[in-house]
């Protein structure tokens, strides 16, 4: 049996916007998402002594990049400092690791410095720091300009808070031993 005429075109039109519909679906399914943000990339190791930084989108990931480039090198990290965004060694907010060669491990004495890092801004993390974990007998000295200058903390072994001396989000530079 053939349809009335009159409902022929009214059919094309709908299988017409049909076959649209169903082509800009596919369009849709195949072209790429709409923008996300990437995971941040805000746990850093700084390794000290091979120059170079890895980042991650976790602690331990940052750890296990920056493991498998010095593993490159033929050398073997250990954890110096760790800086925290937040209090509490709260790994939330981002952290800086730095870390020295493998048997590495700081004196008992200030002096001599072993590490000085002029520079936390080149880390990303200058006035950023709001608690700090030092490991391997370090350290660590806060400065509050780059380069060393202005005023400067006590050395510091372990602080969950460091707002407690003044020091939160302050620190332009640093120096370990």
């Amino acid at each position: 049996m053939s349809e009335p005429l009159h409902h022929a075109p009214r059919k094309r039109a709908l299988a017409a916007a049909s076959s649209a519909l169903m082509a800009l679906a596919a369009i849709v399914a195949f072209a790429p998402g709409t923008a996300q943000a990437a995971p941040a990339a805000d746990h850093c190791v700084v390794n000290l002594s091979t120059h170079e930084t890895t980042c991650a989108a976790t602690q331990d990931a940052a750890f296990a990049a920056d493991a498998a480039a010095a593993e490159e090198v033929g050398i073997q990290s250990v954890t110096l400092i760790t800086l925290y965004d937040r209090t509490n060694y709260d790994p939330a907010g981002g952290t800086r690791s730095f870390v020295g060669d493998g048997s590495y491990t700081c004196s008992a004495a200030y002096s001599p410095v072993e590490f000085s890092v002029d520079y936390l801004d080149a880390a990303g993390w200058s006035n950023r720091a709001s608690s700090v974990h030092t490991y391997r007998s370090c350290d660590i000295k806060l400065w509050d300009s780059v380069t060393l200058s202005g005023a400067s903390s006590t050395w510091i072994d372990n602080l969950a808070n460091l707002g407690t001396i003044g020091w939160s989000n302050r620190a332009g530079s640093y120096q370990i031993s």
